[in-house]
């Protein structure tokens, strides 16, 4: 029976390490767990002592290694009092029979007293078992120790993220959100001791609280609580005064270049944090960075700081930023925000630069904040000046670097208008100033910051905010705002004004009619918006094949890299690809894109993405490969919807190679990402992909916990075809998966039928069904599906299910081989398998058994398993009867995470006693009585479906 102390989750999460710690004691004689503070070093070890006392073994420890819960002989103060007693052991060859020394803080020891132990264990009396600190210097007599191999050194590391999300669902007793999971990791970073006080807080708080049937935590409090605090700052302690003023402004800003550093006389203090692991260092092309390693440092640190300490710092690295000539787009975001914390407001020119740079980083937020000063809103009061000369490290802050003087005060607050001889805009009922008909600068940075700020807003989710915004610039001045504003920056402003209309407002009509209206005289650009747009629109309505005409009929004409090309190309390829002629997709993309350097950074985002995705179509694995590696060339700071898709390609293609696991963890950091929805994807979707990843990572109950969310926000928003029939083919795979193989080909076949007009998705849902289940006249339809098809990939599907269909043998293993070529392992070892039972079945023994071991080739080549559909011993057992229907796996898997009754019909939207049927008739279907069986009752039936049909009968 597991003890108190194995019982703990920081230690149940460890367990491959005790049995590392447990395998070092028994065959060299004992171990050394190093790391950083609060990782679980302590915890660990005291849970190893308390194995080895209960495996017979004489363990004896010294101070906290070894309290009453051990079962430790005896407990010493100090080593050299433990050594006394000792020094009369008798000597044992075999190690396994050696006394055991527990001690914690090995590089505390005496020199004398790790000496003393160095020749016990040496001569072979004990066996030693010590946790000390990564960073510090051991003694001698210890350090000997691991380095003649008489112990193992055993680094003990944070959590993984994986591990983390399991650590929050067994402690909450229920499914977690993944934007909290994400949240959590981003904050600990997988200290045990800080993920622990953390989560115990926010349960006691009520910040971690269950929401919709998910356990679900914003975030930080403002001000981190006290004990929490404490903790952190232990880690702070005999920090030199160099050190700390480096701590202080990274928590401050988040990442400084380590230029400034050198530039501040603070290289030397970067390094020894370095050392000890308080920062880590990031490399961005020849840019280094620095930065703390757990965030939560930084807002424990900034809490606790002066404000005129942070004031004074604020304003040095403004002025060292715009010192250095602030040639890096994101200078001016940093320029901005130091400024306005410390209470400075920076002149319209700084402001529309910061808000733009990150309104392309699309940190809405952040965009927001930037523009309302250039609309009147009143801007943060100014704080204390900086009081008495700075001290060395940090340059005092310049005159010319930040208003200084009261004058010099007035004219930078002031905003808009001034030194134009005009007062700021006054903003209207809305919040929004009208826009000045006296042209000038006034005109130009009203109507400016204005759009940014609907733009913002749209990001936000606020959309009718937005559109009140857009209206009111937009609306009866088009000549006025050509003649104001960069053409560019006008037919960005009329495509957001149009994307928050389809896909916030889900107006696809009067959408339509923005982009229309476009003014005449904005050239390529504004046709290029009109042409992508109507192309994306018809995405949206699900007529692909409108959108692939228009390429057809226009793009001959236009050069290549022109914005007509930028606009149209990304969306009309995808749509190609769609209607199954990748090959001509990527033809049309390399035709017309040269120089994607010069594209702007979004549009040739969208048209790398769209490359993936008809590559992944062609079944072109190198090419997409070669894509991922440009889209990295193209590095984003800051915007998320680039981590989104390489995420999700990602991911997409470690599937595609049979390593869900890694995906899982990519889905995971992507499905926490605040990404708007639009043509290349939806939130729903990515939790959709997540679903999948994890079913096939063999992952059951979080799989169906994760699909009902999904299934939650698809139902949250407005329909887009290609999306929603991707989040229910990857419900099929859940169901799939989790032993419901008539639910999934009923899943699969609906796409098939909602995807006539996408033969591509149709194709791909056809072959998930014909795979999972006999399916009724699947290879006339895969046959029809694939006629024309320009895709090597649609083809094979099409062959795979006909052969299926036919129950070829000999087909199946050139299907097996085709896979093989495309780079899809997994899916050439389930053909193999198919062809090993279907010459089992046909008595033709000896080509089963090559089949079998070619499959296994595969396998192992992979490091992959066979779905449960293709398993040999459920073709034996083969039952078109599913244990459970799909409704009662979503109750059931619900019911395991530990939700009750009542948020189970609150979350699937049914009545409390709904539940209790479903309930009911899964407990008599798998054969159990409690509700704390279901998780492992779902396990078995995900592995073994037939067997849990043949136990319930």
């Amino acid at each position: 029976m597991p003890t108190e102390i194995e019982q703990s989750w920081a230690v149940m999460a460890r367990q491959t390490d005790l049995r590392a710690i447990d395998s070092a004691l028994t065959d060299r004689g004992g171990v050394l767990l190093t790391g950083t503070t609060g990782v679980g070093k302590t915890r660990l070890l005291a849970a190893a002592l308390q194995r080895v006392a209960a495996g017979g073994r004489t363990v004896v420890a010294v101070g906290g290694a070894g309290g009453p819960e051990t079962g430790c002989a005896e407990n010493f103060c100090s080593l050299a009092e433990c050594l006394d007693r000792l020094e009369s052991v008798r000597r044992h060859s075999d190690p396994a029979r050696r006394t055991v020394v527990g001690f914690d803080d090995a590089h505390l020891v005496e020199e004398s007293a790790a000496h003393r132990l160095y020749r016990l264990a040496a001569s072979g009396r004990v066996s030693v078992a010590a946790a000390a600190r990564r960073d510090a210097a051991l003694p001698a007599g210890v350090d000997k120790l691991w380095v003649e191999r008489l112990v193992e050194r055993l680094e003990v590391l944070p959590f993984a993220r994986d591990v983390v999300s399991a650590i929050l669902r067994r402690r909450v007793g229920g499914p977690v959100d993944a934007a909290t999971l994400e949240r959590l990791w981003d904050t600990t970073r997988g200290n045990a001791l800080i993920l622990h006080e953390l989560v115990e807080y926010a349960l006691a708080d009520g910040s971690l609280r269950r929401v919709d049937g998910h356990w679900h935590w914003d975030g930080l409090p403002a001000r981190p609580p006290g004990r929490l605090a404490d903790i952190v700052r232990l880690r702070l302690r005999d920090l030199a005064p160099e050190e700390q003023e480096l701590v202080n402004v990274l928590a401050l800003v988040g990442q400084v270049e380590y230029g400034l550093a050198e530039r501040f006389g603070l290289a030397r203090a970067a390094e020894g944090l370095d050392g000890r692991g308080l920062v880590q260092i990031e490399y961005s092309g020849r840019r280094v960075g620095i930065r703390l390693t757990e965030p939560l440092t930084g807002a424990v640190v900034a809490d606790r700081m002066s404000g005129l300490t942070a004031q004074r710092l604020r304003l040095q690295l403004a002025d060292a930023i715009e010192a250095t000539g602030a040639r890096r787009a994101d200078d001016a975001v940093r320029m901005a925000t130091l400024r306005m914390a410390a209470g400075r407001v920076p002149g319209p020119a700084v402001l529309l630069a910061a808000a733009r740079t990150a309104a392309h980083r699309r940190d809405f937020a952040l965009t927001e904040r930037l523009c309302l000063p250039l609309l009147g809103a009143p801007p943060a009061p100014a704080g204390p000046a900086p009081a008495g000369p700075a001290p060395a490290g940090l340059p005092a802050p310049s005159p010319g670097g930040t208003a200084t003087t009261a004058a010099a005060a007035g004219e930078e607050i002031r905003g808009p208008g001034a030194g134009d001889g005009g007062a700021a805009p006054v903003p209207g009922d809305d919040g929004v100033p009208p826009v000045p008909e006296d042209g000038g600068r006034a005109v130009v940075d009203v109507a400016r910051a204005s759009l940014l700020l609907g733009r913002a807003l749209a990001g936000l989710g606020r959309h009718e905010e937005a559109e009140a915004v857009f209206a009111r610039v937009l609306t009866g001045r088009p000549e006025a705002l050509v003649e104001a504003l960069p053409p560019d920056e006008l037919v960005a402003a009329v495509r957001d004004r149009a994307d928050n209309v389809a896909w916030g407002l889900g107006r696809g009509a009067d959408a339509a009619a923005v982009v229309d209206g476009l003014p005449a005289g904005l050239g390529p650009q504004g046709a290029g918006v009109r042409y992508g747009f109507h192309a994306v629109l018809a995405l949206l309505a699900d007529r692909p094949d409108d959108a692939a005409r228009t390429a057809r009929t226009v793009l001959p004409g236009e050069r290549p890299d022109s914005p007509v090309v930028q606009h149209l190309l990304p969306p009309a390829a995808l749509a190609l690809s769609e209607l199954g002629h990748p090959a001509e997709a990527l033809a049309m993309i390399d035709r017309h894109t040269r120089d994607l350097d010069g594209w702007h950074a979004d549009t040739r985002l969208r048209c790398l993405v769209v490359t993936a995705r008809c590559a992944f179509a062609q079944g072109d694995v190198g090419r997409v490969r070669d894509t991922l590696k440009t889209i990295g060339r193209f590095p984003a700071p800051g915007d998320e919807l680039g981590r989104l898709q390489l995420a999700l390609l990602r991911s997409r293609l470690l599937r595609l190679l049979g390593r869900p696991d890694e995906a899982v963890t990519l889905l995971r950091g992507a499905s926490a990402l605040r990404v708007r929805r639009d043509w290349l994807g939806t939130p729903a979707w990515t939790l959709a992909q997540l679903a999948g990843a994890l079913a096939e990572a063999g992952r059951p109950t979080e799989a169906l916990q994760t699909l009902v969310e999904a299934r939650a926000a698809r139902r949250a928003a407005p329909p887009y075809p290609p999306a929603d029939d991707a989040v229910l083919l990857e419900h099929a795979v859940v169901l799939a998966h989790t032993g419901d193989r008539s639910g999934a080909a009923c899943r699969a076949l609906e796409v098939v039928r909602r995807a006539a007009a996408r033969p591509a998705s149709a194709l791909t849902a056809l072959h998930l069904a014909a795979r999972v289940a006999d399916t009724p006249r699947a290879a006339v339809r895969a046959a029809r599906l694939a006629v024309g098809a320009g895709s090597e990939l649609m083809r094979l599907q099409a062959d795979h299910v006909v052969a299926l269909s036919r129950s070829d043998g000999e087909a199946l293993e050139e299907v097996s081989a085709r896979f093989r070529a495309l780079g899809a392992v997994p899916l050439a070892a389930e053909a193999a398998a198919q062809a090993a039972h279907v010459y089992r079945k046909d008595g033709r023994r000896r080509a089963g058994r090559l089949a079998r071991a070619a499959g296994a080739r595969l396998l192992a080549e992979s490091d992959c398993a066979l779905p449960p559909w293709a398993d040999a011993q459920e073709h034996r057992q083969r039952t078109r009867t599913a244990p459970l229907t799909g409704r009662e796996r979503e109750v059931a898997a619900l019911a395991a995470g530990g939700l009750s009754n009542r948020d189970i019909a609150a979350r699937l939207v049914v009545s409390v006693r709904t539940v209790e049927n479903h309930l009911y008739r899964v407990y008599e279907k798998l054969g159990i009585t409690a509700r704390s069986d279901l998780g492992g009752a779902l396990q078995s039936l995900a592995r073994h479906p037939a067997r849990a049909v043949a136990r319930a009968a």
